[in-house]
């Protein structure tokens, strides 16, 4: 309970301070086309979400076999990415365009494959989008940031950005960073890079803490509304 008191206490802290979270009906929204920072936080927080690690391994390498275990692994991803619509149940055919156009790839036909209801299960999104992906995956790294070359040149480019490998806690004491835009916030660096809240300072609803369960990270949200 002490726990959860905490994460009460930090999401008052923010509405305490004229951030406003829309917790009711769970509204967030992303800016797109997303950074490298952000695509990182998509694939590691999937990731981390499962203990097989040798198929961990695979997914790092960006290998996805026809399993179940991987087929929610890739809906993860989606979702965290901004790409998948969970009211509509479609992926953001846009959204990946933008992407590739983006890094000033051409936009290929395939695209057409992520158009239309997926299903919304793991298997029926896994399935919608795996063609795609067996044809554009070279492209498809880059364009979200997923070689260790294009990752670096971005975080070179962005020394606003947390690094790669430096603990949130160290990036955000520096700077007056958790005062946020506004210099008034408290928790503004660290609640975003735990990606508690989106880049315009609204609630993650999917957003998962180790240790702190559904129910009670629910009643923490609640209670900061």
């Amino acid at each position: 309970m002490n726990t959860l008191l905490l994460k009460i206490a930090i999401f008052l802290s923010l509405g305490g301070i004229g951030v406003i979270f829309k917790i009711m009906d769970f509204q967030y929204s992303w800016q797109y086309p997303r950074n490298a920072d952000q695509t990182l936080w998509a694939w590691r927080s999937c990731q981390k979400e499962h203990s097989d690690q040798a198929l961990v391994k695979k997914w790092m390498q960006f290998e996805i076999p026809d399993d179940p275990v991987t087929h929610c692994y890739l809906k993860c991803t989606w979702i965290h990415m901004g790409m998948y619509d969970e009211k509509t149940q479609t992926i953001r055919a846009d959204k990946v365009s933008q992407q590739f156009k983006e890094h000033k790839l051409s936009v290929p036909a395939e695209i057409s494959q992520l158009e239309g209801p997926t299903g919304g299960s793991c298997e029926t999104i896994y399935k919608k989008t795996k063609a795609f992906l067996n044809t554009q995956m070279a492209n498809y790294r880059i364009a979200f940031y997923g070689t260790i070359d294009g990752s670096n040149k971005w975080f070179a480019k962005h020394p606003e950005t947390k690094p790669k490998g430096v603990k949130i806690f160290e990036f955000c004491k520096d700077k007056n960073r958790e005062g946020g835009k506004e210099g008034t916030c408290k928790h503004a660096c660290s609640m975003y890079y735990y990606r508690l809240v989106d880049e315009d300072n609204l609630v993650i609803p999917f957003r998962k803490l180790p240790g702190i369960s559904e129910p009670d990270l629910k009643e923490c949200r609640d209670a900061a509304s």
